[in-house]
């Protein structure tokens, strides 16, 4: 089940139904276009899209309110004001019931619901508190089922709010024990995505949350296709990525990001080899603090889309670059932590207004790493420390129901969360 929180989430979810749309030939009417085609036996629309009578789609989650059903867009008369404390309690106890009883109603209409995949802001207050309460809410009722987040990190540079680092640090340290996995992102590094490779100088939000949207697809692509079953499940995502619930932070690299199809791409006898090489450069990263080139890795999946020639002698060629590559340098005490899944089912043109080009190959590579990691919590923890010392808008937080102490604790899980991807570096454990 896919859960959009706070005005970043649901923006994002907007363009993410807009590509799920496009890709299973789906009009706005609700009703396929899909006709007969080599990969029809792989189309699985029903991971994301619910069927009416009519063979009409519903997407389960919104995108345009004339297309979907009216009882999953919940909204409040309260707003958050970049609070993550008002996030928390007056946003959270006005929502809490309506939020909870969608989902039980939803998973009620599921046959096997794996988990949650919620996407939202940790710099907002909505995204950050709201979350939390319904992450909360989730892990105490549906503990079997595997939860993910895919958040947007605060930029130091595109700091909507002063306050994004404490929304960030209390969402970080308060909600450490509901997370399976976090796949964290950033705005600057997205932007630097659209600049380098599609030479947007000054890209609009659209065009961030298109090529969000565009990675989310591909990286769930086993879910919406009969896919390679070692990265079809939440589950195994999280099993192949998580040695232990502590060090559950991970980051993706996109590959090809092209304005115009690129030769190399198209006619590379073994594109895996290719893509790899392109996805091990910090260059087609979506998190900033992912350029420290001592960064070990604990665990990589890396999720091949695409039918072409060559694509077993290429993933040869690839897991072996991947391990000797000096971009790519394994702990001590994890040394053959790579998966390794092939979607068959090729890349569709992106949405026409994304600006990205049609690949007949691309790449997600998920990676659980040190450095990168660490660069990026502590990034936070020290804009936070620098408000904090001097208790700049505490008062705000108190006013809305917090105690003073909350924020020293939530500081002291995440600099724990350094420390300990800190150690994951030793030889030893």
């Amino acid at each position: 089940m896919t859960i959009f929180i706070g005005q970043c989430g649901v923006q994002i979810g907007t363009n993410f139904w807009e590509q799920l749309l496009y890709e299973h030939d789906i009009n706005p009417d609700g009703f396929s276009q899909l006709k007969k085609t080599d990969f029809e036996s792989v189309h699985e629309p029903f991971a994301f899209f619910n069927v009416t009578k009519e063979n009409r789609y519903e997407a389960k989650n919104g995108l345009f309110r004339s297309l979907f059903n009216p009882l999953s867009f919940i909204h409040g008369k309260e707003e958050a004001a970049n609070n993550y404390a008002r996030g928390r309690f007056i946003v959270g106890g006005e929502l809490h019931e309506p939020i909870v009883e969608r989902i039980r109603k939803e998973l009620e209409a599921t046959d096997n619901c794996q988990g949650f995949v919620i996407n939202h802001s940790i710099g907002g207050g909505t995204g950050s508190g709201l979350t939390m309460r319904v992450m909360e809410h989730l892990t105490n009722v549906y503990s079997k089922a595997v939860a993910v987040q895919v958040p947007i990190l605060p930029s130091e540079y595109l700091s909507t709010a002063v306050v994004d680092p404490y929304n960030a640090v209390l969402h970080c340290g308060s909600n450490m024990p509901y997370s399976n996995l976090t796949i964290m992102m950033d705005n600057a590094a997205i932007m630097s995505l659209l600049s380098r490779h599609l030479q947007i100088e000054k890209p609009t939000v659209i065009f961030l949350n298109r090529l969000i949207s565009q990675i989310q697809s591909c990286l769930f692509c086993g879910f919406h296709y009969n896919a390679d079953p070692i990265c079809s499940t939440l589950e195994e995502v999280t099993t192949n990525l998580v040695p232990f619930p502590s060090l559950h932070f991970a980051y993706l690299r996109y590959a090809p990001i092209v304005g115009t199809p690129r030769q190399d791409f198209q006619t590379a006898v073994h594109p895996a080899e290719e893509l790899t090489k392109a996805a091990l450069s910090p260059n087609y990263s979506t998190l900033s603090a992912d350029k420290f080139p001592r960064s070990k890795v604990i665990s990589t999946c890396l999720s091949f889309r695409g039918a072409a020639a060559g694509w077993q002698r290429g993933l040869a060629a690839a897991i072996l670059h991947s391990k000797i590559s000096q971009s790519l340098s394994f702990v001590d005490w994890c040394p053959t932590g790579v998966k390794i899944a092939i979607h068959a089912v090729p890349p569709l043109r992106p949405v026409p207004e994304s600006c990205l080009a049609e690949s007949p190959a691309n790449l997600t590579m998920l990676v659980n790493g040190t450095a990168a990691t660490q660069r990026a919590l502590q990034t936070i923890n020290a804009q936070f420390s620098r408000l904090y010392e001097r208790r700049c808008f505490v008062h705000w937080y108190v006013g809305e129901g917090m105690e003073e102490g909350e924020f020293t604790e939530a500081s002291d899980v995440v600099t724990n969360i350094i420390s300990q991807y800190n150690n994951a570096e030793a030889s030893e454990r």
